[in-house]
């Protein structure tokens, strides 16, 4: 019979690496969301949002966004 897979847990170096902020681009309607148009990270947001056929996306939850209240 074969052994059951078990999860592997993470290791000890890897669960000492600090985490990184990733771009996360939400689907929504067009002309509904707000978008960093200057962000590093926009065109490859851009093409996921292609790809995957949304009508809109918005940067509003992303660890990207600079809220206009946070740049003055």
């Amino acid at each position: 019979m074969p052994r059951a897979k078990s999860l592997s847990q993470p290791t000890d170096a890897a669960a000492s690496k600090p985490l990184q902020a990733v771009p996360h681009p939400v689907a929504c309607r067009e002309g509904r969301g707000v978008r960093f148009f200057d962000c590093p990270h926009y065109d490859d947001c851009l093409d996921k949002a292609a790809k995957a056929h949304w009508t809109g996306f918005t940067c509003a939850h992303c660890p990207f966004y600079l809220h206009p209240a946070n740049t003055a």
